[in-house]
């Protein structure tokens, strides 16, 4: 009989995670086989197969192995059910960084005509490709991140549209522009930011 796997195995797998690449691999593994061997593991009705997909490719990144991260992430696609974040945003990173730049490129324009409806897509771009120095792609992910909010049409929270804020006018200083009024406004969330640690005594 296939052993079940509950919400709690899958929350505890998650809170070993990202601790270093051979015990991101082994958890990796682990997840994989959770999701993929039917005749050794049943999900519970509240763990999510796409999400336990996600998370083994997630730890398959962190250990270095972006082909098997993105082999994932399609099985996580084709699955089809929720998670946090449209999948595609994930492809992206895992073709970036398996040297398939062009492919990840041509993936996030195609992503960027569809107008993503969920916020998480934006900041993940926006900050993966700050991270690898793409600026001009992340200041495009981060604006368009703030439009869809302003629009009303995507729904977040305020910390996500200060993070965007601050990450656009952060990789804008990067790319030498001007300081717009967006700028500004970022300006003043971080100068509350410092304002606040300041009196809490950090």
């Amino acid at each position: 009989m296939p052993r079940l796997i509950t919400l709690k195995d899958f929350d505890d797998a998650r809170d070993r995670a990202h601790r270093g690449e051979d015990q991101d691999r082994a958890i990796a593994e682990t997840l994989r086989s959770w999701a993929t061997d039917a005749g050794l593991y049943a999900l519970a009705e509240d763990v999510s197969r796409a999400a336990v997909l996600v998370e083994a490719g997630e730890n398959f990144g962190y250990a270095g192995d972006h082909a098997e991260a993105l082999r994932m992430f399609e099985a996580a696609r084709a699955d089809g059910g929720s998670i946090y974040v449209d999948i595609r945003a994930l492809m992206v990173q895992a073709l970036y960084q398996g040297g398939q730049k062009d492919a990840a490129l041509e993936l996030a324009n195609a992503l960027r005509k569809e107008s993503p409806d969920q916020i998480t897509t934006f900041l993940v771009l926006s900050s993966f490709f700050e991270l690898v120095d793409e600026f001009q792609a992340a200041q495009r992910w981060f604006s368009m991140g703030i439009r869809a909010m302003d629009s009303g049409n995507v729904p977040g929270s305020e910390q996500q549209y200060e993070s965007m804020l601050i990450g656009r006018a952060r990789v804008r200083n990067e790319l030498g522009l001007a300081q717009d009024t967006l700028d500004d406004a970022a300006a003043i969330i971080i100068e509350r930011y410092v304002t606040e640690r300041e009196q809490a005594g950090e």
